[in-house]
């Protein structure tokens, strides 16, 4: 009943759509790439931060520095936190610019391919359509040559 090849339509449309999920996958690769690095970055800005802080609070010589230097304990990370939100909106902007391009890019060509796969089985379910109804006659008039 099902044809055992594949028609030419609907694998050069499954070759398309592979493409087009390939290519949003790597860019979404990249973004959590990126992502991940800034991370890291974010977790050694603060390790920095604390230390210098540590050690502002170890080499105070009088109770207004280290009530500043404690001070600063209490607020880690302002300026690492701020530029992680910086980068953070550049990447996912990034990402998100990267990912509208790619699918644009592939969107003509999975349109075509759909279009070549509804033409495809239309044509086959009009042949369908047609052999059946060859089928039907040849029975009808069968069983009118044996009543």
């Amino acid at each position: 009943m099902f044809p055992q090849t594949i028609p030419p339509a609907i694998k050069s449309h499954i070759d398309i759509l592979i493409t087009l999920y390939t290519d949003m996958t790597q860019r979404t690769l990249e973004a959590l790439q990126s992502l991940s690095e800034l991370n890291t970055q974010f977790g050694r800005d603060l390790i920095a931060e604390f230390g210098a802080n540590t050690q502002r609070v170890m080499a105070s010589k009088d109770a207004a520095q280290l009530g500043s230097a404690v001070g600063a304990q209490l607020t880690p990370g302002w300026g690492a936190l701020q530029n992680y939100q910086q980068h953070l909106v550049e990447i996912l902007s990034r990402a998100n610019s990267s990912l509208a391009q790619t699918a644009a890019t592939h969107m003509p060509a999975v349109r075509r391919a759909a279009t070549d796969v509804a033409e495809e089985i239309m044509h086959q379910a009009s042949e369908q359509t047609a052999r059946t109804a060859e089928q039907m006659s040849k029975y009808q008039m069968a069983s009118e040559l044996r009543h």
